[in-house]
Formats: C-alpha cells, structure tokens, sequence
C-alpha cells in the first residue's frame, strides 16, 4: 500500500509530525528563561517579548501542536495492523494530546496575552511557570508512550 509505514509517504507524514512538534513545543522550554532575563533586564524589552509570544502562541505553536497530533493520528492510521486507535498508549497520547491543546490555548494564550496589555503580574507569571511546565510534563509522557508504547 502506499501509505503504509516505511513508505516514503509515511516517512514524510512522519518528517512533518517531529517538525511541528519542534515548533509547538521548543517555546515551551525556552520561553520561560527569555521572560525571565527580560524581565531582570528591565524597560520594555519584556513587555514586547511577551507581546512577540502571544502573538506566536496563537500563529504558531497552537496550531502546530494541533497539526502535530492530528499527524501522530494519521501516523497510526497509516501503520495498518502493526498500531491501532484503540490501543491504551494511543488512547492515553491522544487524551495527553488534548490536555496540552487546553493548557496552550486556555493558560499559556490568555497569561501571554495579559502580560503584552498589562505588563507581568505575579498571578500571570504563575500560570506561564505552571503552564510550561504542564506542556513539559506532557510531552515527556508523550515521547515515553510513543517509544515505549506500553501495552501495545
């Protein structure tokens, strides 16, 4: 078949998942050390950091963590028999999967989005330390299902 796994179309479907999931997830780890040393540095530097985020956040990283699961789906769709949606570690990746879509649109957005009008706040600044560190968690347990794929 042409799309089954080890097919050049599988290779590529399986190429742009690790992308997106580059550019989803990167800011993640190196957000938090930016708006800190920002934020030290003092002035508007911060400020206009937390704006360029926000505006990302919503052009870029939230899309490309949605992209990226939906080509995770794809990828076991393609795999034929050899991996299935309803295996646990599928099943426990996909529910992951949603929870850090909330975490990103529902946490890190909107604290972004305070911090660009309003300027840091110790409540905003939590939900970012929490929020990062939620995708943080996330993705660990994402890279340990999907190379372990307990159960399955």
């Amino acid at each position: 078949m042409v799309f089954a796994a080890g097919t050049t179309a599988y290779n590529i479907v399986e190429l742009f998942h690790v992308l997106t999931v580059l550019v989803a997830l990167a800011p993640v780890f190196v957000h938090p050390l930016l708006r800190k040393q920002m934020q030290s540095a003092g002035g508007s530097a911060h400020q206009q950091l937390v704006v360029a985020m926000a505006s990302n956040a919503r052009r870029l990283y939230g899309p490309a963590l949605i992209v990226a699961g939906l080509l995770g789906i794809a990828m076991v769709e393609m795999s034929e028999d050899a991996i299935s949606l309803t295996e646990g570690w599928v099943i426990a990746a996909i529910v992951i999967w949603v929870v850090m879509n909330g975490v990103l649109h529902g946490m890190i957005r909107p604290a972004l989005k305070a911090q660009g009008i309003e300027g840091a706040s110790p409540a905003t600044d939590k939900r970012l330390e929490v929020g990062s560190a939620l995708l943080s968690i996330g993705f660990t347990v994402q890279l340990i299902l999907m190379i372990w794929q307990p159960g399955g």
